[in-house]
């Protein structure tokens, strides 16, 4: 079983997740900005591929 499928597997045993393909999210950015209550972070892309995220 490939991690696509396991993480497809996973997902669907949760129904209330919702799953985002982080090139929706990013587009051609490798950094975006999510605003959560009052408080800004950021999502970064690293350069091995990883996210990172940071108050």
């Amino acid at each position: 079983m490939t991690d696509m499928e396991k993480t497809q597997e996973s997902s669907q045993n949760q129904p209330h997740e919702r799953t985002v393909d982080s090139k929706a999210l990013f587009g051609d950015e490798r950094e975006i900005t999510i605003s959560h209550r009052e408080d800004l972070y950021r999502l970064s892309i690293t350069k091995l591929g990883k996210l990172i995220l940071t108050k």
